[in-house]
């Protein structure tokens, strides 16, 4: 139990003390930009990978990526149709913080650190059907949604370019790899698994460069309404799992805690891309960490 309180307390530590650090001016919020593609390009690629090390394909359990896929759609068709009638701002808020999960950086190290070799596995089935929407896809849905089709680049293509996301790459290549049997050498893992500790501080400290506590009633309005929205999803997610499904109690219990990940880091760079209120943005986001800095760790206790 200490363990898992000083963990998460480790996490939220790290936005404080980002935050701190930029009032006080030894950094700045500009700086949170790059962070944001090192996240994208570098280290979450690298965590991707390194989780992949142990992985061997099994048909029985891909109903966990179904399920990361499915909850994705459903939220960010919801999340277009909740913001028809807002701003640009808003419609780009709630497109890219309601089906946004950040797994990798945030919820596998306390799988992997509590429920061994079997959570671990289910938590990356989990964000295998998350990651497509989730860094790629929630982008180039919602730029299309807000922004329309771009002058020379097709509806498919647009899609397609998905793919040439390097996360979303490293997942297809690596999952091809699983179900063909072919093993990358070890140094490729070893290498990346010496990047992807950097993931999770990066993410922390680009989410307390970026957020602010000066918000209007309206805007706190939008934060909470993704938030509560998103812990609803959770909540038919985790008891569906964990209830209602054949799978051992280390999968269930995995799938049950991943449900509650925060909003996406990945979310807050593609909101920068977007043009989006980075401000408001960064509020969800670290208000959706606090949730799940309570949360996450009661259910690895209790269930």
């Amino acid at each position: 139990m200490a363990d898992i309180i000083i963990r998460a307390s480790f996490f939220f530590g790290m936005i404080v003390l980002a935050y701190v650090l930029k009032k006080a001016g030894v950094i700045k919020k500009s700086d949170a930009e790059a962070l944001g593609r090192i996240i994208m390009n570098i280290t979450l690629p690298a965590a991707i990978l390194s989780s992949f090390r142990t992985y061997v394909f099994d048909v029985s359990m891909m109903l966990l990526t179904l399920a990361g896929f499915l909850s994705t759609i459903f939220m960010s068709a919801l999340g277009y149709f909740i913001s028809m009638r807002k701003s640009r701002e808003e419609r780009i808020f709630y497109m890219l913080n309601l089906p946004a999960y950040n797994i990798g950086n945030f919820t596998l190290p306390f799988v992997s650190g509590f429920l061994g070799a079997v959570g671990t596995v289910a938590t990356c089935l989990f964000d295998m059907g998350n990651a497509l929407m989730c860094v790629g896809g929630n982008v180039v849905v919602t730029e299309l949604a807000v922004d329309g089709r771009k002058k020379g680049r097709s509806i498919p293509l647009s899609l397609l370019s998905v793919f040439t996301k390097p996360s979303v790459a490293v997942y297809t290549l690596m999952t091809i790899f699983a179900i063909v049997g072919f093993k990358l050498p070890d140094v490729i893992f070893d290498f990346a698994a010496a990047i992807s500790p950097a993931n999770g501080v990066i993410a922390m400290f680009m989410i307390g460069i970026m957020f602010e506590f000066t918000f209007s009633k309206e805007n706190l309005k939008e934060v909470l309404i993704v938030n509560i929205i998103r812990l609803a999803l959770a909540a038919l997610i985790a008891y569906f799992f964990y209830a209602m499904t054949d799978f051992s109690y280390e999968v269930r219990k995995a799938v049950a805690i991943t449900a509650f990940a925060p909003i996406s880091s990945a979310a807050s760079a593609f909101c920068q891309d977007l043009g989006g209120n980075q401000e408001l943005e960064g509020f969800a986001s670290t208000l959706s960490i606090v949730i799940s800095l309570v949360i996450i760790p009661i259910l690895l206790m209790v269930l």
